[in-house]
């Protein structure tokens, strides 16, 4: 059984959303849930920390790309913040790291939009 934690903090106008766990085909739709919430309410500017996500399959990068582009169709945009690793080298293997704006840290993702 896989595991999944996401923890939301909206006390600012940036959304910043820490992702712990492994996003895979069992927990994406969690992920997807989150994401699909945070636009419905009209936040369109997401940081998403993936620094402890062990794992991504491809059905947590489809909630990815289509939160990012639910996002810019109305002038927001989902950043992402402290990506391990192993999860960068996924990124960049399949072409994703020229989608979205990667930053070291939360500060600076929030502080780029």
């Amino acid at each position: 059984m896989s595991t999944l934690s996401i923890i939301t903090d909206n006390t600012q106008a940036v959304s910043v959303m820490a992702v712990r766990g492994r996003v895979d085909s069992e927990t994406a739709p969690e992920l997807d849930t989150a994401l699909s919430k945070l636009l419905a309410d009209g936040r369109n500017k997401i940081v998403l920390n993936l620094w402890e996500v062990e794992f991504l399959s491809s059905a947590g990068l489809r909630a990815m790309v289509k939160a990012l582009k639910g996002a810019q169709s109305s002038g927001g945009d989902v950043r992402l913040a402290s990506v391990s690793e192993p999860i960068k080298g996924i990124l960049l293997t399949i072409g994703m790291m020229q989608m979205f704006k990667m930053f070291s840290t939360n500060e600076e993702a929030v502080a780029g939009f």
